[in-house]
């Protein structure tokens, strides 16, 4: 698949000296749309990428909060949590792991934060497609929940022996002031990269700039694009298993994964206790298990908590971006009791599992072939039910 450059916008920082007014007087000559672009990055940057209000949307998922996580060097990479996880965060490194993928998404009100290793491959990531590095073979380093204006650390980095980074999570900015919008997707769809102090950098279409104190660049869907001195920011190609306007998350399982999953071939079940009056879908996080098969037909079941089916229904699931899938129940959703308990069925064949924690989801409890999934502990599936807002 042939990668199409997308936009890139280089912001300057305005500066005080005789020849650096100079020379933003030769910039503002060079032309109207270079002129346009370095005063809207000029004003960007010195208030910061989350310094302007959110204008309405036009297309795609509101995007409300994003992360600032700070790198070794001091930059600050930029990435707004858009949609379900849209969008990703990719820093390079070297050895045994080939980059650090960071992906935020949406909760109701905060933002949950996946941070996985990438492994060496004798594909280098600058050369993989945006589809390539989502599902790339990769170790977790924890998923971390936390809301506006709260910072955290992401740990599980350390225990792979890699940099551990900060992490804030802050109120998403709008697109630069003026007359600037995206031609591709939401405005404020976009990754930054912020310096410690200005520096020279070669833009996307091969010029040079320097006195730069930061750039933000948009990501076509499917595409990646390079954010210089920060890394890449890649976007997924569809936003299909995107929770629609009209549900809120009920139930979730935010416990951080540790690597732990199991088969589909058997009867692996979660139950779970509703505070909504409807179900009107299922998140279930999954991963390639037995790799091959480019796709796989899996079936969530709903039962009550004798056993009977109240629903069941069946997704064509692609080896690609699979770590979370929506199953959206027909006919408007089902009606459920809070405060009862039900139970999620999932099958399928051999390509994926299911991914499950020690201890999580307070009110339910996972189960394989009847019995506890792990005779020593209490163990929860990986998932999210949504009801009517």
């Amino acid at each position: 698949m042939r990668k199409v450059p997308c936009p890139l916008v280089s912001f300057s920082v305005p500066l005080f000296s005789v020849s650096e007014r100079s020379e933003k007087a030769k910039r503002q000559r060079a032309g109207r749309l270079d002129r346009h672009l370095i005063v809207l990055g000029t004003v960007l940057v010195v208030v910061s990428l989350a310094g302007f209000p959110q204008e309405p949307p036009r297309t795609g998922p509101t995007v409300t909060l994003a992360i600032e996580v700070s790198l070794q060097d001091g930059s600050v990479f930029y990435i707004p949590a858009l949609g379900y996880g849209e969008l990703a965060g990719i820093v390079p490194s070297d050895g045994h792991f080939a980059g650090i993928r960071i992906k935020p998404r949406m909760l109701t009100d905060s933002v949950q934060i996946e941070v996985s290793a990438l492994l060496s491959d004798k594909k280098r990531l600058s050369e993989a497609t945006c589809d390539e590095i989502q599902s790339w073979n990769s170790e977790s380093a924890g998923s971390y929940e936390t809301k506006e204006n709260a910072s955290l650390v992401l740990s599980g980095l350390g225990r792979l022996g890699l940099p551990v980074f900060k992490a804030k999570v802050v109120r998403a900015g709008g697109p630069p002031p003026g007359d600037f919008h995206h031609l591709y997707s939401h405005s404020l769809a976009f990754c930054g990269c912020k310096y410690p102090e200005p520096r020279s950098i070669i833009t996307s279409d091969g010029r040079s700039a320097s006195g730069v104190a930061g750039i933000v660049s948009y990501p076509d869907a499917g595409k990646c694009v390079q954010i210089s001195g920060c890394g890449q920011c890649c976007r997924t190609t569809t936003a299909g298993s995107e929770p629609q306007a009209s549900m809120t998350p009920d139930q979730v399982n935010t416990t951080g994964w540790d690597q732990a999953w199991t088969n589909l071939l058997n009867d692996a079940e979660q139950t779970f206790t509703p505070s909504l009056t409807k179900l009107m879908a299922v998140e279930v996080e999954l991963l390639v298990g037995n790799p091959g098969a480019t796709e796989d037909d899996l079936t969530l079941t709903i039962l009550d908590a004798t056993g009977q089916t109240l629903a069941a229904v069946t997704n064509r699931v692609s080896t690609v971006n699979c770590d979370r899938v929506m199953f959206v129940v027909p006919k408007g959703g089902l009606e459920v009791t809070p405060g009862q308990t039900y139970r999620l069925k999932l099958g399928g064949g051999t390509t994926f599992g299911w991914k499950y924690v020690v201890n999580g989801y307070e009110k339910g409890a996972a189960t394989f072939n009847g019995k506890p999934l792990l005779g020593e502990a209490r163990s929860t599936f990986l998932f999210r039910t949504f009801g009517p807002k």
